[in-house]
């Protein structure tokens, strides 16, 4: 399956040089290099959906300048990428800090570090499950929901719905496209409203256009043209 990461890097040899690292693990990896600041927000604003972000904290042959740090916040402020995958890369562990306490990174690379290193956590960032999500209600509060007992996720104009085993949840905190990058291989969307969990399905009608979720005796419309990603079909 295609990922995409953002890569801010100011120093070009060491940015080809994690690319390439990234490459040998994965030639299906995208990814998008920044040197600058405002060249990364561009990226950002650009209607791309990334996976993961990978992020120089210090932009400069310094402890001050912050400049990746400063790219984290802009990303926390996309409701798609509000849990978002952020690995820092960093020569100074003093940044690290921050960088877990207050944007809650996924992982951190410490310059100068290995290709092993950096192996070990693409496997973690691409291959490990991500059991919850962490959703804000329309009350307001915030919910840890179990991937394992959400069973479809629905468009309600500017509201999703997060409908699991016992409850329905709904947030403005998402939007499909987002979700659809955000969610592990056994969430696919259906429908231009619709994401379903492979799991829940008990059957697909390809001739009435829709799919069977038993746990709740639900029928969810499929699109004309959807078919079931191989990689996605779960194992029962």
């Amino acid at each position: 399956m295609k990922r995409h990461i953002l890569l801010l890097e100011d120093n070009d040899a060491q940015a080809r040089s994690l690319e390439k690292m990234i490459k040998d693990y994965s030639a299906e990896i995208q990814i998008s290099h920044a040197a600058t600041l405002p060249r990364a927000r561009l990226l950002l604003d650009s209607g791309t959906v990334f996976n993961a972000f990978f992020l120089d904290i210090s932009l400069a042959s310094d402890s001050i300048n912050r400049k990746g740090l400063q790219l984290a916040m802009d990303i926390r402020s996309f409701p798609q990428y509000s849990q978002a995958p952020i690995l820092f890369i960093t020569a100074y562990p003093e940044h690290i800090s921050p960088a877990i306490n207050e944007l809650h990174c996924f992982a951190y690379l410490v310059k100068p570090y290995t290709e092993q290193e950096l192996h070990r956590q693409l496997a973690d960032l691409f291959e490990g499950s991500r059991s919850t999500i962490l959703l804000k209600t329309s009350e307001k509060i915030y919910i840890c929901v179990a991937l394992d007992s959400l069973q479809y996720i629905y468009s309600q104009g500017r509201y999703l719905n997060f409908v699991t085993t016992t409850a329905c949840y709904r947030s403005r905190q998402y939007t499909l496209k987002g979700l659809t990058a955000l969610l592990p291989d056994d969430f696919v969307r259906c429908h231009k409203s619709y994401i379903i969990n492979l799991v829940f399905v008990e059957n697909f009608d390809f001739v009435n256009h829709y799919a069977h979720i038993t746990a709740s005796n639900t029928l969810i419309p499929l699109s004309r043209d959807f078919h079931i990603p191989w990689y996605s079909i779960p194992n029962k």
